[in-house]
């Protein structure tokens, strides 16, 4: 006998043996028959209809749900005298810009703390500019009024206390820990 079993919006054909069914029809038969008033009217159900209330249909439920809603949205009301909506309608779909920004901020702020409380700003300064703010060295030793080789030796010293702080790099954000 051929059952369809519903997953996902997709209907599958599965072949099982008839006598493998009457376990499934004589249990769903008497619990029925247990909780049915009017036990006359109650009648034995095929295998397809016993998966049609107990799986197919509360899966179709959970799915549709679920997915409903997906696919372009809605326009809006528009007057008839107003233009025709030539938008691209991404105003519809949340924008999480500032809040990754403002993550991104909290991330650069908490390793120049981090840095500031291992070195000192003599050398923790320039070791922000260079390598978190993308600056040059020829750059910040301009803005500083110092050599580049003076600014390349305090990044030297500054790596080289962090690396006894830190002995192995992590690719986990300071978030992590």
């Amino acid at each position: 006998m051929k059952i369809i079993i519903r997953y996902n919006d997709k209907l599958t054909n599965l072949e099982v043996p008839d006598e493998d069914f009457t376990l499934m029809i004589d249990a769903d038969y008497e619990d029925r028959l247990s909780t049915a008033e009017d036990k006359e009217t109650v009648v034995r159900r095929s295998p397809q209809e016993i998966m049609d209330e107990r799986f197919n249909r509360p899966e179709y439920n959970n799915w549709h749900k679920f997915d409903r809603n997906r696919g372009m949205p809605k326009k809006p009301f528009r007057k008839d005298d107003q233009a025709v909506d030539e938008t691209d309608h991404m105003d519809y779909f949340s924008d999480n810009t500032d809040e990754e920004t403002r993550e991104r901020k909290e991330e650069y702020e908490y390793c120049c703390e981090i840095i500031r409380t291992i070195l000192k700003p003599k050398h923790s300064e320039p070791f922000i500019a260079v390598y978190l703010d993308g600056m040059t060295m020829t750059e910040y030793a301009e803005r500083e009024g110092v050599s580049k080789s003076a600014i390349s030796h305090r990044l030297a010293t500054a790596k080289k206390k962090l690396k006894k702080v830190f002995p192995e790099s992590s690719t986990f954000p300071s978030c992590h820990g």
